[in-house]
């Protein structure tokens, strides 16, 4: 059964009711959620439903599962409420959205460097895997880190929208990504950034990490 993905209509709510729909082990279902499930690089919110703490929310298929720690409080049918961990949620909602300013300005400033995954992005920083066999150097990290604080210092608006593929799409000014990640409205809540090389991935790659200040 879909869940009503409250997380894409509203990532900024951090409270809703819900019923539950579905119980698996220690995973509950519900017929709508604000927890956004592991995916597209974004790990899964945490907080509670009703008194019980949601460790993780992952999905499958088009259903989203929320990882509880006591599953026996709940019985199908039963009404709900939920609570997002909304300050962990709102720091990586900051790091995604500025993940793919630093992607932009890394690919315009080094056109022959390629994105090689999704990375991972969490409350603590985001981290981004580039296709190279050459290190960036420290000055070329210090040129991003400016270019993207001046850029993320204008205060943009950020749009997100699904197309009628269900493809989510990011968009900031001129920056276009695809994206099912949740973000902030405006590039002024992102604050400012530092960016760093992070431990070496593998032969031909380079890691880049992101995190606010």
């Amino acid at each position: 059964m879909p869940t009503r993905k409250l997380y894409w209509e509203d990532p900024y709510l951090k409270e809703f009711e819900a019923t539950v729909v579905g119980i698996d082990g220690n995973y509950i279902i519900l017929d709508m959620t604000a927890f956004y499930p592991q995916g597209g690089g974004q790990v899964g919110d945490t907080g509670r439903i009703d008194s019980t703490a949601v460790r993780n929310t992952i999905k499958k298929d088009d259903t989203v599962y929320h990882e509880v720690e006591d599953p026996s409080i709940f019985k199908v049918g039963m009404k709900v409420k939920g609570y997002i961990d909304w300050e962990r949620r709102y720091r990586i909602m900051k790091h995604h959205s500025a993940s793919h300013i630093v992607e932009y300005f890394i690919l315009k400033n080094f056109p022959d460097v390629k994105p090689y995954s999704s990375g991972l992005v969490d409350e603590k920083k985001d981290r981004q895997d580039y296709i190279t066999d050459i290190p960036f150097r420290d000055e070329d990290l210090r040129v991003i880190e400016e270019e993207v604080n001046r850029f993320i210092s204008g205060d943009h608006e950020i749009i997100t929208w699904t197309d009628e593929n269900g493809i989510r799409h990011w968009v900031c000014e001129f920056i276009e990504m695809k994206c099912s990640g949740t973000h902030v409205k405006r590039t002024g809540e992102i604050g400012s950034v530092r960016i760093s090389r992070g431990k070496k991935p593998g032969k031909g790659r380079e890691r880049i990490e992101t995190w606010t200040i």
